[in-house]
Order: C-alpha cells, then structure tokens, then sequence
C-alpha cells in the first residue's frame, strides 16, 4: 500500500508438500529446445532427447523442501493479513480444472 498498490485479490493453490516435492524434483530441461519434460507425467518419447535432459541443480528433495519451509514462513504471514481477500484453490487438479476454478472464484470474489 506505500506504493499506492493494493491487491483486490490473493489466489492460493494448495498442494500437499509431498505433491509439490514430486513435480519439482521429476522436472527437466532440454537444453537444446528449453522445453520442459517430467520424467514421470511427460518424459520425452525420443531417447536421445532423454539423453540431454539436464535438472536444474536446486531441483533436488533437500532443497526443495528448504525452499516449501521458507514458502509456508511466508504465505502464513500473507494469508493471516488477507484473509478476508483470499481464495483457496485446489491446486492437485488437472491444469484446465484448476484454471477453470480460479476463474469461477475470481468472478464470484470480484
């Protein structure tokens, strides 16, 4: 607010840590296209894409998990603030339900 900005609305999507844990630590790069695979929900088809595939190096458990501590620190302080312009989404759904869902709660909140 010192800046002039206020936030009409804070969208949270709730995933269980082990969720989270997973998705991050599956992801890779290809470093030749920059697209990303998952090497258990999207693997490449192409074994020698497969072959090239880097993980970032703060991709692994141990850091992720650092890093969801410093996140759940950090949102607590945020959701206790807004509460009352917050919206909680699950967020283990497929990608279009989710969107879909933060679209109907968007409409009804605003």
């Amino acid at each position: 607010s010192e800046a002039g900005i206020t936030a009409d609305c804070f969208v949270f999507l709730n995933v269980p840590d082990e969720v989270l844990v997973e998705r991050v630590v599956g992801r890779r790069t290809d470093p030749e296209t920059g697209k990303i695979y998952h090497m258990t929900f999207s693997p490449p088809d192409d074994e020698e894409v497969l072959a090239r595939l880097e993980q970032r190096s703060d991709d692994t458990e141990e850091k992720v998990k650092v890093r969801l501590e410093q996140f759940h620190t950090n949102v607590a302080a945020v959701k206790g603030s807004y509460e009352d312009i917050s919206i909680d989404i699950d967020g283990t759904q497929k990608p279009d339900t989710v969107a879909e869902s933060i679209r109907v709660a968007l409409q009804e909140k605003l």
